[in-house]
């Protein structure tokens, strides 16, 4: 026979106890841990698209980082250049094709290298759509199901991450951040989502949206190394 020093006691009713609370049967003594917050995000709590050398290598190639993100000033406009994205004026200094307003905001916001990566990679993305809204030629099927899909992945994985990380929030309404972006991304999508009207394809929710991000990353830097 077993004999139970104070210890044990303690222990003994404490399980009772959150029998009692939970409703269920403990089949073995277990750890309860109580989550008053989220834990900081981490790769042990959350696997994100990105690991920080792969974060870096984009922010290397876009030329994106504190010492080199410009300020804002009143230049002539003759030296500012337009990001091909709508009629909007659009400023970028530093000429890495990221806008100069969004570029300061993700440097300010974020303080992870994985999260300014992943707003670089989503504004990319967000300039190619933008872009089929002037476009005259024939957008290809596989081009319009790759956008929206793409759109679909990043809203997802925005939405994962901050049901771990509730201080995270998506750089979308800081991308388009007037009207006119606003309706110029409304009518890409619906110009978009015609054309797949039209073909007997349908679109599925991705079940680890996070993982466009890492295709975006690879097609970004193979890219630009195959271009070189």
């Amino acid at each position: 026979m077993r004999l139970f020093f104070p210890f044990d006691y303690f222990l003994f009713f404490f399980i009772i106890i959150m029998d009692l609370v939970t409703g269920s049967v403990l089949a073995a003594p277990t750890k309860t841990v109580i989550k008053l917050s989220p834990p900081p995000i981490t790769q042990h709590t959350v696997e994100l698209p990105l690991n920080e050398y792969h974060a870096l290598a984009i922010l290397a190639l876009k030329k994106v980082s504190t010492s080199q993100v410009p300020r804002p000033y009143n230049a002539p406009l003759h030296s500012f250049t337009a990001l091909p994205t709508n009629n909007n004026q659009l400023i970028d200094i530093n000429n890495n094709n990221v806008r100069d307003d969004y570029e300061r905001l993700l440097l300010t916001q974020y303080r992870r290298p994985e999260y300014v990566a992943m707003g670089v990679l989503a504004a990319a993305h967000w300039d190619r759509l933008a872009a089929t809204h002037t476009q005259e030629d024939r957008i290809p099927l596989i081009t319009a199901i790759t956008l929206i899909t793409n759109n679909i992945a990043i809203n997802q994985c925005y939405y994962s991450l901050q049901q771990i990380d509730n201080m995270l929030v998506s750089p979308i309404l800081h991308y388009f951040n007037t009207e006119q972006r606003i309706v110029i991304k409304q009518q890409s999508e619906e110009k978009l989502l015609r054309i797949i009207a039209l073909s007997p394809f349908s679109i599925t929710f991705d079940p680890q949206p996070c993982q466009r991000f890492t295709l975006l990353a690879e097609s970004m830097l193979q890219t630009t190394f195959s271009a070189n």
